[in-house]
């Protein structure tokens, strides 16, 4: 019987390498459908990412709920999510298993930022008894600047007053409400914290606005998504 030569066995490895990934491939992937919503299939590593519009993810979301209803799954990278829609199912996830879905992802830049664990913040810290315990104290401070007292009402009234106004003088144009939206929303804020409101003209009221618009954007882009994949694989 004649042996395989070097240069004859590459063929075979490349046939027998292919054959074991689709065979890893398959079977995560029933794993993976046994364990988590309907969804599109995910491709390796790179998960869904290639299959939905990280610039407009809004509308991509629309489209998949289309097709397979209010709950489904998506792999971005390496990190699984479950996309809920609808108030009934919002209402279920969010209420009545509060408890499990009140954790935040971790995000590789913040913890740069915040030098690891050592400082872990409110907004995106974990979810537990330390979180609830700085939750208690900020809730205690804003009540002491007005939150849930008719103080916080009277701004609230004022800045509704504001926006009515804005929408008026579109004098009936189409217009995008989410601008004024944005700012009406800024502005009470900013009187709770500053005792002061911007005009919707204010060129700082749209420095900060758009800002904040940028740091969501690169927050929730291809390249965090990206390093929360390799913290997964490490």
């Amino acid at each position: 019987m004649e042996l395989l030569a070097g240069t004859d066995l590459w063929p075979v490895a490349i046939v027998t390498v292919i054959f074991i990934l689709l065979v890893d491939m398959i079977d995560w992937y029933q794993c993976w459908t046994s364990h988590y919503p309907p969804g599109p299939v995910p491709w390796p590593v790179l998960g869904n990412l290639l299959q939905v519009d990280l610039d407009n993810m809004p509308y991509s979301l629309y489209k998949l709920q289309n097709r397979y209803g209010d709950m489904f799954s998506l792999q971005m990278g390496l990190n699984p999510m479950v996309i809920v829609n609808g108030l009934k199912a919002v209402q279920e996830a969010l209420v009545t298993c509060g408890e499990n879905t009140a954790d935040r992802p971790e995000m590789p830049i913040f913890l740069s930022l915040r030098n690891g664990q050592k400082a872990k913040g409110l907004t995106l810290a974990p979810y537990g008894p330390e979180w609830r315990e700085q939750r208690r104290f900020s809730m205690s401070t804003l009540r002491n600047f007005g939150l849930g007292k008719k103080s916080l009402e009277q701004w609230v009234t004022e800045e509704a007053g504001h926006l009515c106004d804005a929408f008026t003088a579109q004098a009936g144009s189409p217009l995008n409400p989410y601008t004024l939206l944005d700012k009406a929303m800024c502005n009470v804020i900013a009187s709770l914290v500053y005792a002061h409101r911007f005009e919707y003209e204010d060129p700082d009221l749209t420095k900060i606005l758009r800002a904040l618009k940028e740091n969501i954007r690169e927050k929730t882009g291809l390249i965090p998504e990206v390093g929360r994949s390799r913290e997964s694989a490490e």
